[in-house]
């Protein structure tokens, strides 16, 4: 096994990364990136001051027409793309030997719809869970049902 290996466990708000040693038996904290946007009220990603209340484009000029879920939608596509630069960066930098995401489901869209075909290559098991909160013991656990630790030695 050539190369680092690497653990993503995310969500929209928050991004934990580790270094997998020992066959994914054991995990070496690197970096978290936060979201402080992430699971902000509606009212703070668009607010309802003059000149930034939604409203159909064409009844007021200059007026912001982004809704609600348009603003959270943008917020979670703006920090995984924030995560992938750091993971892609992190590619051209050393040797990768492959990269492993726990994710919230619709997060992890997000972050596959912005990883470039390098970054692609890498990634070996991926498993749709929210579980950010959770111990790093759990993680292990999830990567070991999804078939990780099986064909690595």
């Amino acid at each position: 096994m050539l190369g680092k290996s690497y653990l993503v466990v995310a969500n929209q708000s928050e991004a934990k990364i580790f270094f997998e040693k020992n066959g994914a038996k054991e995990l070496e904290p690197v970096v978290t990136l936060l979201n402080h946007d992430g699971r902000a009220s509606d009212g703070s990603l668009v607010t309802d001051r003059p000149g930034s209340i939604s409203a159909p484009s064409d009844a007021v000029q200059g007026v912001d027409t982004m809704s609600r879920k348009d603003a959270a939608e943008v917020e979670a596509n703006r920090f995984a793309a924030s995560v992938t630069d750091w993971l892609e960066s992190r590619r051209c930098e050393e040797k990768i030997y492959h990269i492993d995401i726990i994710a919230e489901s619709g997060f992890l869209g997000k972050l596959r719809n912005n990883m470039n075909k390098q970054l692609e290559k890498v990634v070996g098991c991926t498993v749709n869970k929210d579980v950010v909160r959770e111990s790093e013991q759990r993680w292990l656990d999830y990567l070991k049902d999804a078939g990780r630790g099986a064909s690595i030695h």
